[in-house]
């Protein structure tokens, strides 16, 4: 008697689950939803320089689906939150274009083209953009639909130190430029293991870099950081600016 109760319950979580399942592939089918990456992205021109004489620089978006790929190109639309109050940027330091995701695929990109401006010399201004339903996807996913765009010309806090800090310490602009300066880089474009050919990677072209390089690059700046500690044993290196402002920098 047991088993066959037993056997009965197990037949009918099963019809469940199947139902359940075709239920949520036909939910998403139906209205597929795009949403984005992530949520914020830096731009400064200072690591971009040779962009500074084109005008502008293109910022791809990464871009994600939560449902089925389908053989065909879909269209994902962005537009500005002007009223918002985080929103800084003029008119003329933006431009958006369409996104989409390619037949077949689960992520994508969308291009905002930040362009330069004698203003952003010593100012950050603030992007604030939003994902629009269409005919492709009239679901957008409310929890990760706006995204922020901080756009200069000055030396600020890559968006990935997140990820370099484990192997640079806390930030200040003062130990960038250090680390820099010392790398011979304009930037650190570091967000995975193996850079752009991890599939976790939100932007292939531009975090390129792998985990022994950025390792390597740490030992030079360690070494540095060390020479110029032991020349001057009573003033060691200190941040500048920023939360740090003071401290002597270490690294990890």
């Amino acid at each position: 008697m047991k088993f066959n109760i037993f056997i009965g319950c197990l037949a009918v979580v099963a019809v469940l689950v199947a139902s359940c399942e075709h239920e949520g592939v036909t939910m998403y089918e139906e209205s597929p939803t795009v949403y984005f990456g992530e949520s914020y992205r830096s731009y400064t021109f200072v690591e971009n320089m040779d962009r500074i004489k084109i005008g502008f620089d293109t910022i791809k978006l990464p871009l994600q689906i939560s449902g089925s790929a389908v053989n065909r190109v879909r269209e994902v639309v962005m537009e500005a939150l002007l009223d918002d109050t985080l929103h800084t940027a003029g008119a003329d330091m933006f431009s958006i274009a369409k996104g989409s995701i390619e037949a077949n695929e689960y992520k994508g990109y969308i291009p905002l083209r930040g362009n330069y401006s004698s203003a952003l010399d010593d100012s950050v201004y603030q992007i604030r953009l939003h994902l629009v339903p269409n005919k492709d996807f009239p679901g957008v996913d409310l929890s990760d639909y706006s995204f922020t765009v901080s756009l200069t010309n000055k030396l600020t806090e890559p968006s990935n130190w997140s990820r370099l800090r484990r192997y640079f310490g806390p930030y200040s602009n003062s130990w960038y430029r250090f680390i820099l300066e010392t790398t011979g880089l304009t930037s650190i474009p570091y967000w995975s293991t193996n850079g752009s050919s991890d599939k976790n990677n939100p932007d292939p072209e531009k975090w390129t870099m792998t985990l022994y390089e950025v390792k390597a690059y740490a030992a030079m700046v360690k070494v540095a950081l060390d020479d110029y500690n032991r020349k001057h044993p009573q003033d060691p290196l200190k941040h500048e600016d920023g939360d740090e402002k003071g401290k002597p920098v270490t690294m990890p």
